[in-house]
């Protein structure tokens, strides 16, 4: 048996003992060392806040197990095995909040020695800033706009600064810690700001990036953006219907792209993972320091999505410790 955090139904989650399958050939038995929440996807889970009919309708149903964000431990190896996995080693893998799982080996990427626990862990959201750069064309020398300082957004300007982006600006509503973080990690200017005024005093970037999840930011990223400019949405919303477009879309020749973790799977997403803690390890990816801001034992998951629910914008990186 395992310890699970479940979602029994919106604004209830509770531990609960679940099934452990038995280690199949090709599969890794896993001790989970922490595991961290996505704020943003697992808040809305949680509130059970999404529009019936919409893409959450039909990926969540309750009881749901929330997470996707695990660092673990290798307890045990399946035959047929590939890949240099030993017991004792770390791995990461899109699994969900529980003390024990059996993955396919295929699923899980090592964690080098010289990244934390508590690094690692964003693993998950790292990938989703990820393609989030690489649907902006952020390229050397090019100018990025994101908007929401959020856990998604704090991945996406650190990507945007290890790509070589000259300009990378945050716009987040409150100041304050989330606007320092990601001064640390890179954005040349934080504005604490919700752009209806537009963007003040700085020249239109080539792209802005909404992290937001907020339908109403729409219209206030393509009034953001250069001509001929990218926007791409980046934050889910949970009721996608609420979004408007603009004529600034048709006049001024603008692109808008979707961009979801979903779109970057197999090898390549590996590839990601490996490339994240490189630059972690190195310090290129900057400010990992302090983006951690809360941790509870999986006891405590009550208490954690009620934070989430009551007061997200003072918190960042929300952990599980399961050790």
């Amino acid at each position: 048996m395992a310890e699970a955090v479940v979602i029994t139904q919106p604004g209830r989650v509770e531990l609960s003992e679940v099934a452990l399958p038995d280690l199949e050939p090709g599969q890794l038995r896993l001790r989970t060392r922490v595991s961290l929440i996505s704020t943003g996807t697992e808040g809305i889970v949680y509130t059970g806040r999404f529009a019936p009919g919409t893409h959450w309708d039909q990926w969540f149903s309750y009881p749901h197990r929330p997470g996707y964000s695990l660092v673990g431990e290798v307890s045990g190896v399946g035959r047929d095995v590939t890949g240099d996995f030993r017991p004792g080693d770390r791995v990461v893998a899109l699994l969900g909040h529980a003390s024990h799982h059996v993955a396919d080996a295929g699923l899980c990427t090592l964690v080098p020695d010289d990244v934390s626990d508590e690094d690692a862990a964003w693993f998950a959201l790292a990938k989703v800033g990820f393609v989030g750069m690489e649907a902006a064309h952020a390229r050397v020398g090019s100018s990025a706009l994101v908007i929401g300082a959020g856990p998604v957004g704090q991945m996406a300007v650190r990507w945007l600064a290890a790509s070589g982006a000259a300009e990378v600006t945050v716009a987040h509503r409150s100041g304050g810690l989330r606007l320092d973080l990601a001064r640390a990690g890179g954005a040349s200017a934080a504005l604490q700001d919700d752009l209806d005024d537009g963007l003040p005093g700085i020249p239109a970037p080539a792209a802005v990036i909404d992290c937001t999840g907020n339908p109403d930011v729409l219209t206030r990223a393509l009034a953001a953006v250069a001509d001929h400019g990218r926007v791409v949405m980046l934050g889910d919303v949970g009721d996608p219907s609420q979004q408007r477009l603009s004529p600034d879309l048709i006049v001024r020749g603008l692109t808008v792209v979707g961009a979801h973790g979903r779109h970057l799977l197999g090898e390549r997403e590996h590839d990601v993972r490996r490339l994240f803690f490189r630059l972690v390890a190195s310090g290129r990816f900057a400010g990992m320091s302090g983006l951690v801001t809360h941790k509870f034992t999986p006891h405590e998951c009550a208490e954690a999505y009620a934070l989430l629910d009551a007061g997200r914008s003072d918190t960042m990186g929300v952990i599980f410790d399961w050790q």
